[in-house]
Protein backbone atom coordinates (compact mmCIF):
# COMPACT_ATOMS: atom_id res chain seq x y z
CA UNK A 1 0.00 0.00 0.00
CA UNK A 2 1.05 3.59 -0.51
CA UNK A 3 -0.03 6.81 1.17
CA UNK A 4 0.76 10.44 0.28
CA UNK A 5 3.18 12.36 2.49
CA UNK A 6 1.66 15.83 3.00
CA UNK A 7 3.27 19.09 4.09
CA UNK A 8 1.25 22.34 4.24
CA UNK A 9 -1.55 20.76 2.19
CA UNK A 10 0.74 19.63 -0.63
CA UNK A 11 1.91 16.09 -1.43
CA UNK A 12 5.72 15.94 -1.15
CA UNK A 13 6.32 12.18 -1.28
CA UNK A 14 4.94 8.70 -0.77
CA UNK A 15 4.92 6.35 2.23
CA UNK A 16 5.02 2.65 1.41
CA UNK A 17 3.50 0.07 3.78
CA UNK A 18 3.69 -3.71 3.66
CA UNK A 19 2.67 -6.50 6.02
CA UNK A 20 5.29 -8.74 7.66
CA UNK A 21 3.40 -11.16 9.85
CA UNK A 22 1.71 -9.24 12.66
CA UNK A 23 3.64 -6.07 11.85
CA UNK A 24 3.32 -3.32 9.27
CA UNK A 25 6.59 -2.02 7.80
CA UNK A 26 6.58 1.63 6.71
CA UNK A 27 9.22 3.10 4.39
CA UNK A 28 9.52 6.74 3.34
CA UNK A 29 12.06 8.74 1.38
CA UNK A 30 12.18 12.53 0.89
CA UNK A 31 14.79 14.87 -0.59
CA UNK A 32 17.53 15.84 1.86
CA UNK A 33 16.32 18.44 4.39
CA UNK A 34 18.30 20.66 6.74
CA UNK A 35 15.70 20.60 9.54
CA UNK A 36 14.62 17.72 11.75
CA UNK A 37 11.63 16.04 10.07
CA UNK A 38 9.08 14.01 12.00
CA UNK A 39 6.61 11.87 10.09
CA UNK A 40 3.07 11.24 11.40
CA UNK A 41 0.42 8.73 10.34
CA UNK A 42 -2.92 10.55 10.05
CA UNK A 43 -6.53 9.52 9.60
CA UNK A 44 -10.03 9.97 11.01
CA UNK A 45 -9.04 13.01 13.06
CA UNK A 46 -6.04 11.48 14.80
CA UNK A 47 -2.31 11.31 14.19
CA UNK A 48 0.46 9.14 15.58
CA UNK A 49 4.19 9.79 15.37
CA UNK A 50 5.80 7.29 13.00
CA UNK A 51 9.35 8.48 13.64
CA UNK A 52 12.10 10.95 12.77
CA UNK A 53 13.55 10.84 9.28
CA UNK A 54 17.32 10.28 9.02
CA UNK A 55 19.83 11.32 6.36
CA UNK A 56 20.68 8.45 4.03
CA UNK A 57 20.93 7.38 0.38
CA UNK A 58 20.90 10.94 -0.99
CA UNK A 59 17.90 12.13 1.00
CA UNK A 60 15.95 11.58 4.21
CA UNK A 61 14.70 8.06 4.95
CA UNK A 62 12.53 6.36 7.52
CA UNK A 63 11.90 2.67 7.99
CA UNK A 64 9.66 1.64 10.89
CA UNK A 65 7.99 -1.64 11.90
CA UNK A 66 4.85 -1.30 14.05
CA UNK A 67 2.16 -3.58 15.44
CA UNK A 68 -1.51 -2.86 14.74
CA UNK A 69 -2.15 -1.42 18.20
CA UNK A 70 0.46 1.29 17.57
CA UNK A 71 -1.39 2.59 14.49
CA UNK A 72 -4.32 5.00 14.09
CA UNK A 73 -7.67 3.28 13.53
CA UNK A 74 -7.49 4.25 9.85
CA UNK A 75 -4.51 5.59 7.92
CA UNK A 76 -5.38 8.12 5.21
CA UNK A 77 -2.05 9.90 4.71
CA UNK A 78 1.31 10.70 6.31
CA UNK A 79 2.34 14.21 7.26
CA UNK A 80 5.31 16.21 8.51
CA UNK A 81 2.88 17.87 10.95
CA UNK A 82 0.70 16.28 13.63
CA UNK A 83 -3.01 16.62 12.77
CA UNK A 84 -2.24 18.35 9.48
CA UNK A 85 -5.01 19.06 7.01
CA UNK A 86 -5.49 16.27 4.47
CA UNK A 87 -4.51 16.72 0.81
CA UNK A 88 -6.80 18.94 -1.26
CA UNK A 89 -9.90 17.13 -2.50
CA UNK A 90 -13.22 17.99 -4.05
CA UNK A 91 -15.59 17.35 -1.10
CA UNK A 92 -15.89 21.01 -0.09
CA UNK A 93 -19.34 22.64 0.15
CA UNK A 94 -19.62 26.47 0.13
CA UNK A 95 -21.01 28.14 3.26
CA UNK A 96 -21.62 31.66 4.61
CA UNK A 97 -18.87 34.33 4.45
CA UNK A 98 -16.78 32.26 2.03
CA UNK A 99 -16.37 29.34 4.44
CA UNK A 100 -16.15 25.76 3.15
CA UNK A 101 -17.42 22.56 4.81
CA UNK A 102 -16.53 18.91 4.32
CA UNK A 103 -19.07 17.07 6.42
CA UNK A 104 -17.72 13.57 5.64
CA UNK A 105 -14.26 14.47 6.98
CA UNK A 106 -15.69 16.89 9.59
CA UNK A 107 -13.61 19.82 8.38
CA UNK A 108 -14.33 23.56 8.36
CA UNK A 109 -12.22 25.93 6.22
CA UNK A 110 -12.37 29.66 6.97
CA UNK A 111 -10.80 32.18 4.56
CA UNK A 112 -7.43 33.16 6.10
CA UNK A 113 -7.91 36.89 5.53
CA UNK A 114 -10.83 36.90 8.02
CA UNK A 115 -8.61 36.06 11.02
CA UNK A 116 -5.29 37.03 12.57
CA UNK A 117 -2.66 34.45 11.68
CA UNK A 118 -0.26 32.92 14.16
CA UNK A 119 2.24 30.08 14.05
CA UNK A 120 -0.28 27.78 15.73
CA UNK A 121 -2.81 28.07 12.89
CA UNK A 122 -2.74 25.52 10.08
CA UNK A 123 -3.54 26.86 6.65
CA UNK A 124 -4.36 25.09 3.40
CA UNK A 125 -4.76 26.29 -0.17
CA UNK A 126 -8.11 25.18 -1.65
CA UNK A 127 -8.91 26.12 -5.24
CA UNK A 128 -6.07 28.68 -5.20
CA UNK A 129 -7.24 30.49 -2.03
CA UNK A 130 -5.75 30.23 1.47
CA UNK A 131 -7.95 28.89 4.31
CA UNK A 132 -7.55 28.11 8.00
CA UNK A 133 -8.75 24.52 8.47
CA UNK A 134 -10.38 23.16 11.62
CA UNK A 135 -11.45 19.62 12.48
CA UNK A 136 -14.66 19.25 14.50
Amino acid sequence: MEYPIVEKGMEIGRLRARQEGLYTVFEARLPLRTELTRLYLCGKGESRLLGVMEPGSGGCVLCRRLSRRQLPAQIEYASTEAMAAPPERSGWTPGANGMLYDRSARLLAIPAELHDQSRMVRTMVINGKEYIVFHW
